[in-house]
């Protein structure tokens, strides 16, 4: 009789398929394999998803004009005569549709790929409010916004607008200040370092990358603004400039920082120098935009962490501190308007420090509550100076909603109506056009313009 360890010994030396299978599979590691090149596909987006596809593959181009509507014939957003523009689509001014590319306006879940341009609805309750904000001609201290609202109900596109009409309603003689997704200020993507002098953080890719699309927005026009004073750039060792000292203009001083030969200079000190010199100027507005705002709140604990290896609060960041000061109205600008826009997402819900900096709850009712419930710092420092005004989003109406479906009729986008043929051919057009109005507008959560255009563009059923 095998006892038992025999019995094990001659288990673990004994062959099988299951060794055999391991042994080929090892062969696979073999260094003489021959690599299939094959395989290797390269090409912008094979990678992506189709939303990062959008940016990369550019299919506004392959945009098809029908039923005798073109896009030209559409009237621009910046038209005097704002009373033909309610509920009608409207395009983008053409001077200004390259400034908003550089400054993000545009977002890859927008169905901008649908045309050979964006394209927009002028919506009257909203658009006239941003209208007198740019024609207002005040300090941002009593010109400091946050839109709210839910998710896909236009937040961003409402910003986009407003963009555009500071650009027109100043000739293009206004600075943008685009912050274009806060979120990369937060979620860990950036180098980082700390800077000894001011105790914060400092991210000199992200502000690197930020004055190169600063300039190319604003060139023109920060060559009209002589700087303050003479000023000394800070290098990478937190060291004054032993070589060079800058004078001239704004853009004198922005070429300066960007110039390879000087890789040196600290991006993160030109930025904050950068808003002080604009916050002294008189000579042109200033318009500070800021998309997706509730990135702070989501992540007030940033995805960074110190040499601890614990995470670091936002307000801990030279840039994000130094937006806060011109949200918070600590400084302004002589001229023009701060406008913040909330992610309208379902990450922020639990948190109530969008409803205190919004006036919709008190601040004493989150008094003992918790930094990812409600974050005091933020809130507290967003309340003073009078605050931050509303501006709430609303869904489109049946109205709207109808208006929305006419103009996909007329570019033919609209495939998902099973026997319109032969509804068209028994009923009028107008009947029908009100009758999926009505049906979308139930569809779409009465009236969210993504899921609108959800419904219209992408379901079947």
């Amino acid at each position: 009789m095998l006892s038992i360890r025999s019995f094990v010994l001659s288990r673990q030396f004994s062959s099988s398929a299951t060794s055999f299978a391991a042994a080929a599979t090892r062969k696979s590691f073999n260094k003489k394999s021959v690599y299939d090149k094959s395989k290797n596909r390269k090409g912008s987006g094979n990678d992506k998803s189709f939303k990062d596809t959008i940016l990369t593959k550019n299919f506004k181009k392959s945009a098809l004009k029908f039923d005798g509507e073109t896009i030209d014939a559409l009237p621009s957003l910046d038209s005097p005569n704002k009373d033909l523009l309610k509920n009608v689509f409207v395009k983008y001014p053409t001077d200004n549709i390259a400034k908003l590319h550089i400054a993000g306006a545009f977002k890859p879940n927008q169905y901008n790929e649908l045309y050979s341009q964006p394209l927009t609805m002028f919506r009257p309750n909203e658009d006239l409010k941003l209208l007198d904000i740019v024609n207002s001609a005040e300090s941002t201290l009593n010109n400091r916004f946050i839109i709210k609202g839910n998710s896909g109900i236009g937040k961003s596109t409402l910003l986009a607008h407003f963009q555009s009409f500071a650009l027109s309603n100043n000739q293009n003689n206004a600075i943008l200040l685009p912050i274009s997704n806060a979120d990369l200020l937060v979620d860990g993507s950036n180098d980082f370092k700390l800077n000894p002098l001011t105790k914060r953080y400092d991210q000199p890719m992200y502000t690197k990358t930020f004055l190169k699309k600063f300039k190319s927005l604003n060139a023109d026009q920060l060559s009209k603004i002589p700087l303050s004073k003479e000023i000394i750039p800070l290098t990478n060792a937190y060291k004054p400039s032993a070589t060079y000292k800058v004078n001239g203009t704004l853009l004198d001083f922005v070429d300066y920082i960007l110039k390879a030969s000087h890789i040196e200079s600290n991006t993160t000190f030109a930025f904050t120098t950068i808003l002080e010199e604009l916050s002294t100027q008189e000579i042109l507005p200033v318009y500070l935009t800021i998309d997706n705002f509730s990135a702070f709140i989501q992540n007030a604990m940033t995805k960074y962490r110190n040499t601890e290896n614990k995470k670091i609060y936002f307000q801990n960041f030279t840039v994000a501190d130094a937006l806060l000061q011109f949200v918070s109205g600590e400084k302004t600008f002589k001229t023009g308007a701060v406008i913040v826009a909330t992610h309208g997402g379902h990450r922020v819900v639990r948190n109530g420090t969008l409803d205190v900096i919004c006036g919709d709850k008190p601040l004493e009712k989150f008094a003992y509550s918790k930094l990812n419930e409600f974050d005091y710092d933020l809130a507290n420092r967003l309340l003073q100076n009078n605050g931050l005004k509303k501006l709430q989003v609303s869904n489109f109406n049946v109205d709207e909603c109808k208006s929305v479906i006419e103009h996909l009729f007329k570019f033919n986008l609209i495939h998902n109506e099973y026997g319109l043929e032969e509804q068209l051919s028994h009923n009028s057009k107008e009947s029908i056009l009100q009758r999926i109005a009505a049906q979308k507008y139930m569809l779409s959560g009465n009236g969210n313009p993504k899921l609108l255009m959800d419904s219209c563009i992408l379901a079947y059923a």
